[in-house]
């Protein structure tokens, strides 16, 4: 018995004004538009550009292979984790108020180390001679000391 072939039609666009349930692959060769939402509830892969214009909300994991520009706000409810380093043009704030402890302080010094250690993991500020340090904190003595080194 000879197997039938179907052909399928082929469309230039596709207007859907309901749902639509995709049960395999979308594949778009141009650009694809969304107006409101796009659930996807398997994977979704780019493979050149996302362009979101209004908001975009992942509630499981967002992995960029590349390289990501966020050019305004990203809010993150919970930590942020970088396996090297987080770069900021202006600053790294903790807007959280500091408590000071109930016990008595005692009085301590900053330590510098010139020079210091290759790669010292810290805080990286650049000072007022144009310059980058480190400040880490330093318990050597067996008394947390807040220390700086030239980076």
């Amino acid at each position: 018995m000879k197997e039938k072939v179907i052909e399928l039609p082929t469309f230039d666009s596709v207007q859907v004004t309901g749902s639509q349930t995709i049960g395999q692959d979308l594949q778009v060769g141009g650009s694809q538009t969304i107006g409101t939402h796009l659930n996807v509830t398997g994977s979704q892969t780019i493979g050149t550009h996302l362009n979101v214009s209004g908001s975009q909300t992942i509630s499981g994991s967002l992995q960029v292979n590349g390289s990501e520009a966020i050019l305004n706000h990203l809010g993150v409810g919970g930590t942020v984790t970088a396996g090297d380093s987080i770069r900021t043009a202006l600053q790294l704030a903790a807007t959280n108020q500091a408590a000071l402890p109930a016990s008595i302080p005692s009085v301590q010094q900053v330590r510098y180390y010139n020079p210091g250690a290759a790669n010292q993991p810290g805080l990286v500020l650049t000072g007022t001679d144009g310059l980058t340090y480190v400040l880490f904190v330093d318990v050597s003595s067996g008394t947390p000391n807040l220390a700086i080194q030239r980076a």
